[in-house]
């Protein structure tokens, strides 16, 4: 099955996809956070995919913080927009972290123009990594 991870961004929203059986990633790119919804539906169409993995910020302690309150809208109308495709929360607490050690030696306008989408890779990484 072929899988589409988010990172939410207020402004930009990174995508990776992958396949649930070959366990492979692949980043997807960036929208701009503005009719993202139907932008992301139109993937979904595309590509082909049941199942999204959608980043769920919570703070360094586990609780859910104002982004994560964001989160919970977004993900409110991806299932009104979507409702036969699963889509599953997250914890990403470290993965712009990780997604910025990748980063590492580039500039800072690369980092700033990549981070949102190997966060969406990291995100979906470690979703395969569990199952």
């Amino acid at each position: 099955m072929k899988v589409l991870s988010i990172d939410y961004g207020i402004k930009r929203i990174g995508l990776a996809i992958g396949d649930e059986n070959l366990k492979i990633v692949s980043p997807k790119g960036v929208i701009k956070n503005r009719d993202s919804v139907k932008k992301i539906k139109e993937i979904i169409e595309k590509s082909g995919v049941g199942k999204i993995v959608l980043g769920f910020p919570l703070t360094p302690s586990g609780k859910e913080g104002q982004r994560a309150k964001l989160v919970k809208k977004f993900y409110e109308e991806l299932k009104k927009e979507l409702p036969e495709v699963e889509i599953i929360l997250w914890d990403e607490r470290w993965t712009t972290q990780e997604a910025l050690r990748r980063l590492e030696g580039l500039s800072y306008k690369k980092k700033k123009e990549l981070k949102d989408v190997i966060a969406a890779m990291v995100i979906l990484e470690e979703y395969f990594d569990s199952i």
